[in-house]
């Protein structure tokens, strides 16, 4: 019987960090609009109504506008986000359940 060679691989890397610097910074968020993204899980909603209405109460937020996802699991679609953020100033988004 032939012998077969084996080679030992290590399958060990070094993560692959994306660069990734964020939005800049309002200076302050009185008088701005904010975008909403609810993600469709339970009680998303809850929590996000409730966080708009701190931020429009406690820093004067303006405006707010909301879109709501087909499903947690879908990405949000690029054209309504798009739309979105050509109408506020700042976007938050939140994981429900």
């Amino acid at each position: 019987m032939a012998q077969s060679e084996h080679v030992l691989v290590n399958p060990v890397t070094q993560p692959v960090i994306a660069p990734f610097d964020g939005a800049p910074r309002l200076a302050s968020l009185a008088g701005t609009r904010l975008g909403i993204i609810d993600d469709s899980k339970r009680n998303a909603d809850v929590l996000l109504e409730e966080l708009a209405e701190v931020l429009k109460t406690r820093y004067e937020i303006t405006e707010v506008h909301w879109h709501r996802k087909p499903s947690a699991s879908k990405a949000a679609d690029p054209k309504a986000l798009k739309e979105l953020t050509g109408k506020v100033d700042s976007v938050v988004i939140a994981i429900g359940d």
